[in-house]
């Protein structure tokens, strides 16, 4: 299926390169959208550019971007100036370093693109640079500029094709241990406690299933959309039965394990579970 190119340039390595187009990953265009209406007309409404000082509306082709550099008092900048700034990144992507997928922390991650050759020259040199990341096992890091920044990048092979996600600046990006570090006291677990949970994590273990994204209040809205298109009423939803904080966790824990059919370890009735240690597993072991 044929999508328009976000960004057209080259994929190079050293003293080799091919050219690439790049589309989105993603899409959204499968949500519910809403337009603001008018209540009393129902015309959908516009917004406008309004300057504060005459109160008439201003054109489109009538504005110029500004930077603030004091209160009150800007620089101008027209599109066609910043259309002609170019940087090497602009139409090139150089593979400055590669490194394993694991050391690129998650946290940086932002928008994921579709790689392609661009054209039938150098479908060669795509795939042989697709292979060689394959089979080292490694993403390369570079830089390209879009939507008027350079931004960091992470290219990584994916099937017949490659990927590329852009990544965070660290400014953007706030470490967890600091902030969890200064918010969340330390807590010592209880073992028992520990066990039970670890047992029903386990009993919740299964493969990685797509059909958990089906996205339920979308398809809410969805119903309460047609529904109101064919005249009917809208179908109330079933509120979901509000959960109130837990004091006892054993007895959630337990609870929670019965609901599953039964824990592994016995427990009898107002009894905690004695959770016995590796080392006492062992020595129960060697006497057997």
């Amino acid at each position: 299926m044929a999508v328009r190119p976000t960004w057209r340039g080259n994929l190079r390595l050293a003293l080799v390169s091919c050219p690439i187009r790049l589309s989105p990953a993603t899409t959204d265009k499968e949500k519910i959208r809403f337009h603001k209406l008018s209540r009393e007309s129902g015309n959908r409404l516009r917004q406008q550019m309004i300057d504060p000082e005459s109160g008439e509306p201003v054109g489109s082709d009538e504005t110029v971007m500004g930077y603030e550099f004091e209160k009150g008092r800007y620089v101008t900048v027209e599109k066609k100036e910043l259309d002609e700034l170019k940087i090497e990144s602009s139409d090139t992507i150089n593979i400055e370093r590669v490194v394993p997928a694991s050391d690129v922390e998650p946290l940086y991650w932002d928008s994921p693109y579709l790689v392609e050759p661009d054209g039938k020259s150098g479908v060669d040199i795509f795939a042989t640079l697709r292979d060689a990341l394959t089979e080292k096992n490694v993403v390369g890091l570079g830089r390209m500029v879009l939507a008027r920044r350079e931004r960091p990048v992470m290219i990584q092979p994916r099937g017949k094709g490659m990927m590329i996600v852009t990544l965070r600046d660290p400014d953007e990006v706030k470490q967890p241990e600091k902030i969890f570090d200064m918010d969340i006291k330390d807590v010592k677990v209880d073992k028992q406690l520990l066990s039970m949970a670890e047992t029903l994590l386990e009993r919740m273990e299964g493969k990685f299933d797509l059909s958990m994204f089906e996205d339920r209040y979308q398809d809410a809205v969805k119903a309460l959309v047609e529904a109101k298109m064919k005249g009917k009423k809208p179908v109330v939803v079933a509120q979901p039965e509000r959960t109130s904080n837990v004091v006892d966790l054993f007895g959630a824990l337990k609870a929670s394990l019965d609901q599953k059919g039964g824990s592994k370890t016995e427990v009898k009735h107002n009894e905690k579970p004695v959770a016995k240690s590796a080392k006492t597993k062992s020595k129960a072991r060697k006497r057997a």
